[in-house]
């Protein structure tokens, strides 16, 4: 079972490798471009979660989880 799904994982790694091109790159050239990957997207996560999930919320009317849970607090505690 466990090598199964380590032969899937080594696959698909194999494939991303493979498309990727990065293959062809010594080992310290790859984990730098992962790095810049994983740094990109943890910017687009942000940005995407702090300024567009707001401005798509006030354009739809919808409140954010968060200002519904303190009202409901403001409203238990009163």
């Amino acid at each position: 079972m466990l090598s199964d799904v380590l032969d899937f994982i080594n696959y698909w790694w194999f494939r991303y490798l493979m498309v990727t091109e990065l293959y062809m790159v010594e080992k310290w050239e790859r984990v730098t471009i992962h790095v810049v990957f994983l740094v990109l997207f943890v910017l687009f996560w942000f940005f995407n979660y702090t300024v567009l999930l707001s401005i798509t919320g006030n354009l739809l009317g919808i409140s954010p989880i968060s200002s519904v849970l303190q009202q409901h607090r403001k409203f238990a505690v009163a």
